[in-house]
């Protein structure tokens, strides 16, 4: 058991070793990480560069600070996001109701200098007009 543990934690240092392949007197092709002198060998596999600077680990209470401040953002925007839906309701509640009011009203009219002025239906309609416009732009 102990082998297979000691084996097993030498083949990483296996992986970096430079491997040479060459033919040996008896005509087989050998390979090893030294080839023998006076043997004609040819490089398959150079050794790994070493890495360039290792990063060093993380602070967990920066990693900690960094996660909560971002729930705080998401949830700081949810709640912008919910806010802003309820106001632009609130505004489609309202542009409908104005316009249900215009709509089922009797003869519109206006005071001017006084004076109570009746709209004709041309700027009735326009009117209208305007109100439905606004609520389907409210309610979208």
């Amino acid at each position: 058991m102990k082998r297979i543990v000691l084996f097993t934690l030498c083949i990483p240092l296996l992986a970096y070793a430079q491997i040479y392949k060459w033919v040996d007197e008896k005509g087989r092709v050998q390979y090893g990480e030294k080839p023998p002198p006076g043997a004609k060998a040819s490089i398959l596999r150079q050794e790994a560069a070493p890495a360039s600077k290792p990063q060093p680990p993380a602070d967990v209470s920066t990693q900690e600070a960094d996660f909560r401040r971002r729930q705080i953002e998401r949830r700081q925007a949810e709640e912008a996001s919910a806010q802003k839906e309820k106001q632009r309701q609130s505004q489609c509640e309202n542009a409908k109701n104005r316009l249900s009011s215009a709509e089922h009203a009797g003869r519109h009219f206006r005071y001017q200098a006084g004076e109570k002025v009746y709209v004709s239906d041309a700027e009735r309609e326009a009117a209208l007009t305007r109100m439905r416009q606004q609520a389907s732009e409210a309610c979208r």
